[in-house]
């Protein structure tokens, strides 16, 4: 019984060791190979692309309705004339 609990116990401090190991590795291989302004610059600009690219659609989205209601407007003028 205490051959098994100890293997149990071996078993979870290295397993969880092991992925404390892996997980630090893995985050000095992304820091070494990852550009150091790089990427938060990219990332920036894509979502000022983003941003400018919502806006543009929300002022074009405004100008089509403010044209449509000129044109209502001109043509119930218009029928009004006849």
């Amino acid at each position: 019984m205490l051959k098994r609990l100890r293997w149990l116990i071996l078993g979870g401090v290295f397993g969880a060791g092991g992925s404390v190991w892996v997980r630090r590795r893995v985050q000095d291989l992304i820091k070494r190979y990852a550009p150091v302004r790089g990427t938060a610059t990219v990332l920036g600009s894509a979502r000022q692309v983003s941003r400018d690219l919502r806006e543009a659609w929300a002022d074009g989205q405004r100008e089509m309705r403010d044209t449509e209601t000129e044109l209502r407007r001109d043509r119930i003028k218009l029928s009004d004339r006849n």
